[in-house]
Order: structure tokens, then C-alpha cells, then sequence
């Protein structure tokens, strides 16, 4: 018999495994969310989760962090296992055992690492445990604050996407200023020497991040990223726009004394 009559679909294997995997890292990314959720709901101001994964996979929580600024030295911990002897966190807003529980679903692959969620412990005394991100609140809102402290006046942002079993590529496509007026972002592909970057490199990879977020969440994409038809591109594939939000006007903001 055939292989064409045994098959329910003509869909090419290569494409539906490529969809299978983009599946799964968009439903450890929700999951990921909701625990984020689940954590801030207890303590508001967390970051990063402490944990360490044993050989058999269970996972140990040995703290939650806050982040005053990108050096180490400026977290603050919020939750520290190791001085909580009654496990008081039990009986609090947050259930532990169902964290962890989804912890370890999320921690059994190398989803979360190629998300940027997931790293080596910064302190190196502390390696062999993970340094868990909690992604921000507002992730359009996040790109747009990143982007405007390269470019004050920017409006949006149109970029492409590029999914497949490797992830979510992301491309920068232009910026749309205040009053219409577009500026090209240079491809580092096509143009890899050039010095018209609108951002340093690491920065790229951090909006790059975001926005791979956005586009693999189905509630997030729909709400946030818009098919753009009017912008020429030398690239091939669907264009998309982020407009950011809008600023609040310094005088609308109420002054407590």
C-alpha cells in the first residue's frame, strides 16, 4: 500500500514535526506565564526563581528574587527556603506544591533556555542551580520602553518572524516615527559591518526575545501584532507591526508628595 493512502494528511512530515515542536515550547512558555502569575501574585516585585533540578528531575526551590538593576548585588531576595523551617509559604497565597509541580514540567527540556527564560545561576559558588526570569508584565509595553531609549520619538515597529523547530527568528524590518516618518533597521545579514545599528547587539537579542513571545502566544499575537501589507521589504515572509503604546503626558501624571 501506498504511503500516500496510509497517511491522513499530505502535510509534509518534516512540516507537522516542526508544528509539534512549536506547539510544545508555546505551551511551556503558558505555562511559564501562569507560574509567573502564580508567584507575583504572592510577592509582586519577583523576577527570578532559585532553583536546582536533581538527576531525577525533581526540582528544589531555594529562593525568590527581585531585581533593582542588572548586577547581581542589586537583587533582592524575597523568599528564601532555607529560613522558612515551618514552610509557612504553605498556607500563604501561593501553593508551592503545584509550582514546583509545574516547575519540573517546564525544566524537563531545553524549551525555557532557547526562550532566554532560563540560565545558569549568575554566582558561580552556585552553579548547579538555575537562574529562572520571570517575563514582564506587559511585554509590548517592555519592547516599546527598549526601543524608545534608542529612538525617543518611535512609534512602532514592524519586524518578521520565522518559525520552526529551532524557535522563533525574529527580523527587523523599520521604525515608524512620531508624524509618519519611517527609519530602516539595517539586517546584521545583509549588512553585517554596517555602523547605522540603531541598538547595540545584545540589545537586539533582548527584543528579539520579547517579541519571539509575543508572536508564539496566540492571545498575545492577536492583541498585539498586526499583518503589515505597506511596508517593501528585500526579505521574504509576512510582515508584522507592534505599535507601542502611548506615552503618558508628564502633565497627567499626579505628583505625591
Amino acid at each position: 500500500m501506498q504511503e500516500r493512502e496510509l497517511r491522513p494528511t499530505q502535510i509534509p512530515l518534516k512540516d507537522l514535526a516542526s508544528a509539534y515542536l512549536q506547539a510544545g515550547e508555546t505551551l511551556y512558555l503558558a505555562i511559564h506565564d501562569d507560574i509567573t502569575a502564580r508567584v507575583r501574585l504572592a510577592h509582586p516585585d519577583a523576577e527570578h526563581l532559585e532553583v536546582s533540578v536533581d538527576a531525577d528531575g525533581h526540582v528544589r526551590l531555594h529562593g525568590i528574587w527581585s531585581a533593582l538593576g542588572s548586577a547581581i548585588d542589586n537583587h533582592r531576595l524575597l523568599y528564601d527556603a532555607q529560613n522558612d523551617p515551618k514552610q509557612s509559604w504553605r498556607d500563604g497565597p501561593l501553593d508551592i506544591d503545584e509550582l514546583l509541580s509545574d516547575l519540573e514540567r517546564v525544566l524537563s527540556g531545553a524549551f525555557l533556555y532557547r526562550w532566554g527564560l532560563l540560565e545558569p545561576h549568575p554566582v558561580h559558588e552556585h552553579r548547579d542551580r538555575r537562574w529562572l526570569t520571570l517575563p514582564p508584565a506587559d511585554r509590548a509595553a517592555a519592547v516599546a520602553a527598549i526601543v524608545r531609549r534608542h529612538v525617543p520619538d518611535a512609534e512602532s515597529l514592524v519586524c518578521r518572524f520565522e518559525a520552526d523547530h529551532r524557535g522563533v527568528a525574529v527580523g527587523f524590518e523599520q521604525i515608524t516615527l512620531a508624524g509618519g516618518e519611517t527609519v530602516d533597521i539595517p539586517c546584521p545579514r545583509c549588512s553585517p559591518e554596517s555602523d547605522d545599528n540603531l541598538w547595540p547587539h545584545d540589545i537586539s537579542h533582548e527584543l528579539a526575545r520579547l517579541l519571539a513571545h509575543l508572536y508564539a502566544l496566540p492571545h498575545l499575537r492577536s492583541r498585539h501584532l498586526s499583518p503589515c501589507m505597506a511596508v517593501a521589504s528585500a526579505h521574504e515572509g509576512q510582515l508584522w507591526q507592534l505599535v507601542f503604546p502611548y506615552r503618558e503626558h508628564p502633565s497627567a501624571v499626579t505628583v505625591h508628595r
